[in-house]
């Protein structure tokens, strides 16, 4: 049985920094993504994740961005 959780806004300065972690990320990202292809060649299974984990971060980043928008819609 599903419980509802009391959900609560980021704060101005965890959102910095959460846009801040997730650029590290990215930018550390797409470091492995180049040495993994460099290693292991472009249609290796190991660059291929590395490329799917590097989309995964892209769409977590614009859902955050889309809820970041309906929020600032729906706040005025």
């Amino acid at each position: 049985m599903p419980t509802s959780a009391k959900r609560h806004p980021l704060t101005s300065e965890q959102s910095a920094q959460l846009r801040d972690d997730l650029a590290v990320i990215e930018e550390r990202l797409q470091a492995v993504v180049v040495l993994m292809r460099a290693c292991y060649g472009e249609q290796s299974q190991v660059a291929i994740r590395a490329e799917e984990t590097s989309g995964a971060l892209q769409r977590l980043t614009w859902e955050l961005e889309r809820v970041q928008e309906k929020t600032q819609t729906a706040g005025g």
